[in-house]
């Protein structure tokens, strides 16, 4: 994150990096954690009304420090209700963020990086030009400063961007989400999806933070390689082998996400050859209609393709259920994120 008056922002910090500044002014390593506590948990903006640490610490933080939330650009309302946020920071990075409800489900979904490298022919996101990775705090403060951010009890990686493309970042962020002196979500309450880079998802799955969605799309190679360029370095083939080699233990859920592109990918065969794949994996199937935009030229799949495909994935074995696009009216449903790039 940018300094702000000259200060550094608190935002993206953990106890463990602030512990030694803290002990310089007199504080404590739990000190350290309970003022991190009063920025994520409790999501206070002003350093001087955190009431549980001495006044002549805070004044000492507040002299280098600031806790650094800084707001979105503009905002969109969809008829449904969900709301897009438009970040930017610097001069070329612009990333958003897309509130989404339904009942007591309150999740947001958040961008990792601003564009994106993997180029995935159906995504708006993957035709636009990459502008580098988020930092933690960056990726925190999509959480911390909309209005509703207090009610929010899920967050899905499933923004602007490749999360395993920026996977150190993404680690520290979700150890910032799920600790007790951070946000304290659930492990189960979050969910990160990725094409699967090979190395970086086995280093995820030795040590998961959170549940994982795999982009699939198609199950075979040479289809998926003209919708995901990326199947050339990391083949689902391989994917699939690692999954089965470090398999997410419950409470944590493993789900694959399927684009549903009219007259593509939705046929029997793919059908059988998805049941094949996914033999031997506890793991459910996402159905996401396309989403259209104008860079691509992909139909949108028929009602009847979409429950013919279901019926065929659900009779052979595979649990799959149909994922509501929110927010296309004012572009953030799935795949049509692109910052402030012209639509």
């Amino acid at each position: 994150m940018e300094k702000q008056n000259n200060k550094v922002p608190l935002i993206g910090f953990t106890p463990q990096e602030l512990c030694s500044t803290m002990q310089e002014y007199g504080g404590t390593s739990f000190q350290a954690e309970s003022l991190m506590r009063w920025i994520y948990r409790k999501r206070e903006k002003d350093i001087s009304t955190f009431s549980d640490i001495p006044k002549a610490i805070l004044q000492s933080v507040e002299q280098s420090y600031t806790v650094g939330l800084y707001p979105p650009k503009e905002s969109k309302r969809s008829d449904d209700g969900s709301v897009k946020y438009l970040f930017a920071i610097g001069q070329n990075q612009v990333f958003e963020a897309v509130a989404m409800s339904s009942g007591n489900r309150h999740t947001l979904c958040l961008s990792t990086q601003s564009g994106c490298r993997m180029g995935c022919r159906f995504c708006r996101t993957g035709s636009i030009r990459f502008n580098g990775n988020l930092s933690a705090g960056d990726i925190i403060n999509q959480v911390l400063s909309i209005p509703d951010s207090k009610r929010l009890n899920r967050i899905v990686l499933m923004g602007m961007g490749e999360p395993l493309d920026n996977l150190k970042v993404v680690n520290k962020t979700l150890e910032i989400l799920t600790a007790d002196w951070g946000c304290a979500l659930g492990k189960s309450n979050i969910t990160i999806s990725t094409v699967g880079l090979l190395s970086e998802l086995e280093a995820f799955l030795k040590s998961p933070g959170c549940n994982l969605a795999i982009s699939l799309h198609s199950p075979f190679p040479d289809e998926r390689a003209m919708l995901m360029p990326v199947e050339r370095t990391n083949p689902i083939l391989e994917i699939i082998k690692l999954l089965k080699h470090y398999p997410l233990k419950k409470p944590l859920r493993l789900t694959f996400e399927y684009v549903a592109l009219g007259s593509l990918n939705l046929s029997k065969n793919h059908a059988r050859a998805i049941a094949t794949l996914l033999s031997g994996l506890s793991c459910h199937l996402n159905i996401i209609p396309w989403n259209r935009h104008n860079a691509a030229t992909f139909q949108s799949p028929t009602s009847d393709e979409l429950t013919n495909f279901m019926e065929l994935l659900n009779d052979a074995g595979i649990p799959t259920n149909l994922r509501k696009s929110m927010g296309g009216d004012i572009d953030a449903a799935c795949g049509q994120m692109a910052g402030n790039a012209p639509h």
